[in-house]
């Protein structure tokens, strides 16, 4: 008798980016072994042989897919996905699992797949997403906004499942203190409003002349340094380049407010991270954020793009120590309620279980 299995398809478990993070928090709470998953990668931000090695990796994922389906029994797969060359390397695998028999459970994460699908891609293209995600068997996105979004643009939608990133409570020092440190982690370039940011510490360092900006992230870094000049930001801002582990508690740990003024996001493990840790957090309304982050209650939001906006949050935080510890016990709360470890891997539990013992649609 064939051993059962699921497979779990996305980017390489060892590489940066929030789906990486997501796989390891899924390993480290011992979901993935209880479940017998077997990990299969497609794409890997570590890769140092280029364009031919991603090609590699993603005909090696496909042959494996196939022999797991031959050899073992299958209960389901469940493929992670962005937009754009992800979406790309996804679908075909979601054709192939489902010509065999197989069951997916889809996992959207692309923050800008909305407006890929709505200004990149014509209506033959849009046809084939809408057919990509009605043949799944179950769909999971990662905020409310998302699910409306769902309901909107499929002819099929019921099989769509609110599930927030999980993560796991950092371990803090205990020993905060009252700093002027902000903080950003993500990627650097314009979709997290990073350029917003460093206008805004024009306005913020004249009322807080001890602020400090600690940026960590990959990316565009050498041109935002040279914005930051520009801005003669050069002793205020502190570009890091991609932080993790201990380097990113160390970080949180002094900052005072976190700060992510994100034009398009899916669900940010970065703000969930800020609330675990106890730092005050000001984002705005993109994509899952408000679910986290209600306004004047665990944090504060402004519009995207507004700077003067984000510069006076910012300010108020700094300035405000009991309003600051308000938002912080708030968000701390609705963390271990909503988005821990112990929270979310359950609702990730019955799913699997929802789409193991119903029949693959087709």
């Amino acid at each position: 008798m064939k051993n059962k299995i699921n497979l779990t398809v996305a980017t390489d478990i060892n590489g940066q980016g929030g789906i990486a993070t997501v796989l390891n928090v899924y390993k480290q709470a011992g979901f993935l072994s209880n479940n017998s998953v077997k990990l299969i990668a497609t794409h890997s931000t570590n890769s140092q042989f280029g364009r031919v090695g991603a090609i590699l990796l993603y005909l090696s994922a496909l042959f494996k897919v196939i022999y797991y389906h031959i050899f073992y029994r299958v209960g389901l797969v469940h493929i992670h996905v962005a937009s754009r060359g992800s979406y790309l390397r996804k679908s075909l695998l979601v054709r192939v699992i489902k010509t065999m028999g197989g069951k997916v459970i889809l996992h959207l994460h692309g923050a800008e797949f909305r407006d890929f699908y709505a200004h990149e891609c014509d209506p033959k293209r849009q046809k084939h997403i809408r057919d990509t995600f009605e043949m799944s068997d179950s769909v999971i996105v990662l905020s409310s906004q998302w699910i409306e979004w769902g309901k909107s643009t499929f002819e099929r939608s019921e099989h769509f499942r609110l599930l927030y990133n999980a993560v796991p409570s950092l371990e803090t020092d205990g020993k905060r203190v009252p700093s002027s440190y902000i903080s950003f982690l993500g990627r650097v370039g314009e979709r997290k409003g990073l350029h917003d940011l460093l206008n805004a510490m024009v306005i913020v360092k004249q009322q807080c002349p001890d602020v400090k900006l600690l940026v960590g992230g990959d990316g565009e870094v050498e041109r935002f340094k040279a914005i930051a000049k520009d801005l003669n930001l050069e002793s205020e801002v502190e570009f890091m380049g991609w932080v993790s582990g201990k380097d990113k508690l160390d970080v949180l740990n002094k900052s005072q407010v976190f700060c992510l003024p994100s034009y398009n996001e899916g669900f940010p493990m970065g703000v969930l991270e800020a609330m675990s840790t106890g730092v005050a957090v000001v984002s705005t309304y993109a994509g899952g954020i408000p679910d986290a982050i209600e306004h004047r209650k665990e944090g504060i939001l402004v519009e995207a793009g507004d700077s003067e906006a984000l510069a006076n949050a910012l300010i108020e935080l700094i300035q405000s120590p009991d309003l600051h510890q308000d938002y912080v016990s708030n968000a701390k709360r609705k963390f271990d309620e909503s988005f821990s470890v112990r929270a979310i891997i359950p609702q990730l539990q019955n799913i699997y279980d929802e789409v193991s013992t119903s029949r693959s649609y087709s």
